[in-house]
């Protein structure tokens, strides 16, 4: 995969510091969000088993309040069951609030017991049977536990939504950033390599081209020093000759 990083970027030793720095610490953001992750997931499968269990046992309890109802109207009439379930004066109320989950803000479900007792369920003891308070029991129990359900859900929800925000970054990470940026800290470093290289073989050539210089210039002065060693030595033989000459010839005078 091409990459679009490393084009722009300016192959210098401080950009490698700084691509080495952020590409530290996107492993380490890796690393927390995997950790994060894989946290809310064990809470999920928790809460998961908690909620299976929960919604067996709602219905369980539906179904044997929905048996007790059938027999409940076979026994008195599907009016006389109407009317006991309208004798009630006040009905479960649902605050939805906010709380916390291992650091997740998460809903939570604040209602008013639906169980009540004998004299609060709005018809009188007389007129009725034992059958009539168990039904209306058993709804209570149902009407509980499906409170407790849709909280659940909701909680179950909000992790799933986390736990893909944050699976969704990590692939992010491990797929995308840190895979370029591993390419433009190598791109840095073979560029910054080769230079240095080239800088060696600079120096080299450098040092070599000196070493021939000041070889040649030695050769130099020691031809020049040779030549006037030559020189001088032909000065003093002419010198030494004229003197020769010059005593014949004072002697030739004399003579």
């Amino acid at each position: 995969m091409p990459n679009r990083r490393h084009r722009r970027t300016a192959p210098t030793r401080r950009e490698l510091l700084s691509v080495t720095d952020e590409l530290s610490l996107a492993r380490k953001g890796e690393r927390i969000l995997e950790r994060r992750r894989d946290s809310l997931v064990f809470v999920l499968l928790d809460l998961l088993d908690r909620w299976t269990e929960l919604r067996r046992e709602t219905d369980e309890a539906f179904r044997d309040a929905a048996e007790l109802h059938v027999w409940g109207a076979e026994r008195e009439g599907e009016i006389a069951l109407r009317a006991l379930s309208e004798a009630r004066s006040s009905h479960t109320e649902l605050i939805v609030s906010e709380t916390k989950l291992v650091g997740l803000t998460v809903p939570f479900f604040l209602s008013t017991s639906a169980r009540r007792s004998l004299d609060g369920r709005g018809y009188g003891v007389l007129g009725t049977s034992a059958l009539d308070d168990e039904l209306v029991g058993s709804y209570e129990s149902v009407v509980e536990d499906v409170v407790r359900l849709a909280e659940m859900r909701a909680v179950l929800l909000r992790l799933l939504a986390e736990i893909r925000r944050l699976r969704l970054r990590v692939n992010y990470l491990t797929q995308r950033l840190i895979p370029e940026l591993e390419v433009e800290k190598r791109y840095i470093r073979r560029y910054l390599d080769e230079r240095e290289q080239e800088e060696r073989f600079r120096q080299f050539r450098t040092k070599q081209r000196n070493e021939r210089r000041q070889a040649e210039r030695r050769e130099a002065e020691r031809r020049e020093a040779e030549q006037q060693e030559a020189e001088q030595q032909e000065a003093e033989q002419q010198e030494n000759e004229r003197g020769v000459e010059t005593r014949r010839a004072d002697g030739g005078d004399r003579d």
